[in-house]
């Protein structure tokens, strides 16, 4: 608990007038009668004031700068592009401020080992916004696994291949874009935490764009205790976006179909030797249980899964894959 816990609102600042930052904090903390988004800063002053008319927010900060020594910001949300989490989360930490930082944590795991380092120093909350983490559906891939009914996992497959036309920040180096940065930051943490080992990279190849670019990228992973895993992205995917969690265990398997964003349609499959279950989770919005367990956590003391090492290590296995298939890691000449 830190000293945020009081009867007065729970303050968020929002860095930059982001497209995520709407759906991701700012209509979630509307249905939260503890928390209230306070004040947004842009570069463009201009942007800025329209995003806080839209999206009815009462003031706007001049800079970022400004934004995180607000006197009415208790915890800094930052969507700026990935490049800036670094910088501008530690700026926020040492300010005073909590922060929830949006995924991908960093550039790269030394960068996400800095940003906890500060965080710890200052005695601050640092919270990554995998949202998908926070909703029953994917709760319930981990409760199945954990209550033993597949048996002990023997491989797990994460693939988030969809098409992203260019141009676009994720198409460009200098923001630490590629399609592991922005899609398969989610395959790489979805199958870590349901092997619940840190993965080694057996093999990794890429689809090179411009700039050392990953248009696409696979990565064949394995872990300590036996188990193998399968990480895809794509930016350059045709059809359908496919969007899944395979896990295979030695009494079953489970298919989570749209783990990443259950509440715009999904199914959840469990076979073992008794039969098989199949149907829908139905549970509400991914940003919404995330800011709300944010929420608590910052408050209460509640538990908040995706901070802390488990950043740092989802940074790791990224960095690593590029090594395996031949590319620099972000953030990096």
């Amino acid at each position: 608990m830190t000293e945020n816990a009081s009867a007065q609102p729970l303050r968020f600042g929002v860095l930059g007038a982001a497209r995520i930052a709407p759906k991701a904090l700012v209509n979630p903390v509307h249905k939260i009668d503890s928390a209230i988004v306070t004040r947004v800063a842009a570069r463009d002053v201009g942007r800025a004031e329209a995003f806080a008319r839209e999206n009815g927010i009462g003031a706007v900060s001049s800079s970022y700068g400004d934004l995180i020594e607000a006197d009415d910001v208790d915890v800094v949300y930052n969507p700026l592009p990935m490049n800036l989490h670094h910088e501008w989360t530690i700026k926020a930490l040492r300010a005073g401020k909590d922060v929830l930082c949006e995924k991908p944590f960093a550039s790269n795991a030394d960068e996400a080992a800095e940003m906890v380092a500060v965080a710890k120093k200052e005695g601050r909350i640092l919270g990554e916004a995998f949202h998908h983490r926070h909703h029953p559906l994917f709760q319930r891939v981990v409760d199945v696994i954990a209550a033993g009914v597949i048996g002990n996992v023997t491989r797990a497959e994460g693939y988030f291949n969809i098409s992203i036309p260019q141009p676009d920040i994720r198409w460009d180096y200098a923001t630490s874009g590629g399609s592991l940065m922005d899609l398969g930051c989610y395959s790489t943490m979805w199958v870590r935490h349901v092997v619940g080992e840190e993965p080694a990279i057996a093999e990794a190849a890429a689809t090179v764009g411009p700039e050392q670019i990953d248009a696409d990228m696979w990565a064949e992973l394995t872990f300590p205790g036996g188990a193998t895993g399968r990480v895809e992205s794509s930016m350059v995917h045709e059809g359908p976006g496919d969007i899944r969690l395979e896990v295979t265990g030695s009494k079953g398997s489970i298919t989570a179909i749209n783990p990443l964003s259950p509440q715009s349609g999904n199914s959840l499959t469990i076979r073992t030797g008794a039969g098989e279950t199949i149907g829908e989770v139905v549970a509400g919005d991914t940003y919404e249980h995330m800011v709300r367990a944010f929420c608590d956590h910052v408050v209460h003391g509640a538990p908040f899964s995706t901070q802390g090492d488990d950043s740092i290590n989802n940074m790791a296995a990224i960095d690593s894959i590029y090594v395996a298939a031949g590319l620099a890691k972000r953030g990096t000449a």
